[in-house]
């Protein structure tokens, strides 16, 4: 089967008319349009999250001490976003030495929607216009209108698109990098790898988890020396593994310093943290080196006179967390280790309908690849001219399947790592996913129905169509998506939580919530708010819970808990808002902070329950 556009710009607009080219440039204009016209929405009316909080202040400590703060790779965060974002919204403050980085401030709220307008223009309309240039190259005007509309309107990617962090920085750069992969496995060559190396360094820099483009990079690399393959002999092989050798070994040697670069040949101290006395059996340093002279000189060395560089301490920080694991919700159960089909559910829930129809037809079309693979590894030793109209292409933009094979390979080894994590945080970690989806699926439909302008048209109007319904449905709440599949956003907090539901982001509609009660009563309210924000920054005169342990339980009128608090997520021990689950709210702050009126029998016991509970847990905090 020929893979020539099924559908080329030709076909479906005039390149050489006025309207044409309207249409073709147009298009990623409008819907660069709608991109701000929905992250503005977005930004506008949340408050900050946890990560962004941390993020302006490691910023604000990199302007006021002149270099990259420590703890952006320190604690496993890669700097480029927060070069991009939150750098040039500071630049001129006096920057700041917040004790801890992870409280917010009453200045903060102006500052992160800074950010996030940046991020909007420099992360979210690129993304989307990767998209619509890959397709149009690929497949013609249509197959790019689609691509870069679903990139738009997805609930999902417009989340991220308005908040300032690693997520979707990552996932385009991701793109960028598999790009050059491309072009690479087309062209072999020095230049091409090095652009390779360097944007996969760029993808690193932007969030470790780029470090699944190294196994992709291999693979590649291995693939392209498959094509001189000439016969299997132990000669052969061994050649084999000595070519892949050498060109890994080029790559890795532009690879490692590029992204060394990237983090401004920074270190975070000494490579072993601790000295040889105070390291404990389980560190890897024993594992590896033992006890006696010979390892205590080394641990001493590592510790004393070596620096660590800062993308190996981000990379190696994951890992630790990895191993570690880290707090999760699913179904109602909580775990620290996680579960492996967390991500493969989140992906269920809090897709829209046409990503999971894409989905399950790209799982269809899947197996119509292994063809491809073989011919493109083991080309036919014949005549150009008798091969397939596919193999006679000699144009790097031609649409042969070198893309769609390494979209697939991304996808494979991404979905590989994600099963085996133990940080089920959040869908914002599958985020690259979705344009990988919408490419791969428009691509093959194209191959498919290659001449049925018809049938395209028709198909492109109505996925369109839902994907808008499904991000109007929910706007400005993207964050909050859930599938009415489960019931919508409403029943999101029964199955998932964290940044799938309650990341902080909803201070501004609890607000309006308390403005429309008295003011006595909101100064009579508790509020155990789950977030880095500052309420007071909203004028939210409610009381925290945790400096209130000892009032009257008898004097507050209305009770505050965000979804994580009244799930018991991050409860670290015993249950304090068990009770409040078995009544109803008498208001919600959109879909992740609940307002509960303390008038009732049950609505008081709960209170003091939940009083009992976290005063217990406090004291035993003071006692450690």
């Amino acid at each position: 089967m020929s893979s020539k556009p099924a559908l080329s710009t030709n076909t479906v607009v005039g390149t050489n008319t006025v309207v044409g080219l309207l249409l073709i440039w147009g298009t990623p204009l409008l819907l660069a349009g709608l991109i701000l016209q929905q992250t503005a929405a977005f930004r506008n009316s949340k408050s900050a999250t946890f990560d962004e909080t941390y993020y302006l202040s490691t910023a604000l400590k990199t302007v006021h001490q002149g270099f990259l703060d420590t703890r952006i790779s320190g604690e496993g965060v890669a700097p480029l976003p927060i070069m991009l974002d939150y750098l040039p919204v500071v630049w001129n403050e006096e920057g700041s030495l917040r004790e801890n980085p992870w409280e917010g401030e009453v200045s903060d709220p102006a500052l992160i929607r800074r950010a996030r307008g940046l991020n909007s223009i420099l992360v979210g309309i690129p993304t989307m216009l990767v998209v619509y240039c890959w397709l149009y190259r690929r497949r013609g005007y249509l197959a790019a209108l689609l691509g870069g509309a679903l990139v738009t309107f997805s609930p999902t990617m417009e989340a991220h698109f308005s908040l300032a962090t690693t997520d979707a920085c990552f996932t385009l750069m991701a793109l960028l990098a598999l790009a050059t992969l491309v072009r690479y496995w087309k062209q072999p060559g020095g230049w091409n790898l090095f652009w390779v190396a360097l944007a996969v360094s760029v993808a690193i820099s932007a969030k470790y988890s780029g470090i699944l483009l190294l196994p992709c990079t291999l693979l590649i690399v291995g693939l392209v020396a498959l094509q001189k393959w000439t016969s299997f002999s132990k000669a052969a092989v061994w050649s084999l593994a000595k070519r892949v050798t050498l060109v890994f070994g080029m790559f890795l040697l532009m690879f490692v310093p590029l992204t060394w670069a990237l983090h401004l040949f920074s270190f975070t101290g000494p490579l072993k943290n601790v000295p040889y006395a105070e390291t404990p059996d389980y560190s890897p340093w024993v594992k590896l080196l033992g006890r006696g002279p010979t390892a205590q000189k080394i641990m001493e060395i590592a510790h004393n006179d070596i620096k660590r560089p800062a993308p190996f301490a981000g990379v190696l920080f994951q890992f630790q967390h990895n191993e570690a694991g880290h707090d999760a919700y699913l179904m109602g159960e909580l775990s620290k280790s996680g579960w492996w089909y967390f991500f493969p559910l989140a992906w269920l829930w809090k897709s829209t309908p046409v990503e999971l129809l894409l989905t399950v037809i790209s799982l269809c079309l899947l197996p119509f690849l292994w063809g491809d693979l073989k011919r493109l590894v083991r080309p036919v030793p014949a005549p150009v001219s008798e091969l397939p109209e596919e193999e006679q292409q000699t144009d790097v933009s031609a649409p042969t399947s070198h893309a769609p094979l390494i979209w697939v390979l991304a996808v494979v080894v991404f979905m590989g790592m994600s099963l085996t994590s133990r940080l089920n945080l959040g869908q914002r970690y599958l985020l690259l996913l979705y344009p990988l989806l919408f490419m791969f699926s428009i691509d093959q439909m194209w191959r498919w129905f290659e001449g049925k302008l018809g049938l395209l048209v028709t198909v492109s109007v109505a996925l369109i169509g839902f994907q808008v319904q499904s991000i109007v449905s929910v706007q400005p709440n993207y964050l909050s998506y859930f599938n009415d599949g489960i019931g919508g956003p409403q029943a999101g907090h029964k199955y998932l939580l964290d940044s799938n539901l309650d990341w902080g982001q909803d201070l501004p509609a609890l607000k309006k919530i308390m403005d429309e009660l008295p003011l006595e009563d909101q100064k009579n309210s508790l509020i155990y708010y789950f977030g880095t924000a500052r309420p007071d920054a909203f004028g939210i005169k409610a009381a925290p819970l945790h400096a209130n342990l000892d009032a009257d339980p008898d004097q507050w009128k209305y009770m505050i808990i965000s979804a994580n608090h009244l799930q018991g997520l991050y409860a670290h021990g015993e249950d304090p808002c068990a009770e409040f689950r078995k009544l109803e709210p008498f208001k919600m702050a959109n879909y992740s902070i609940y307002v509960f009126d303390l008038q009732s029998p049950e609505a008081k016991q709960a209170l003091k329950h939940c009083l009992k509970i976290y005063q217990k847990y406090e004291d035993e905090q003071q006692e450690k």
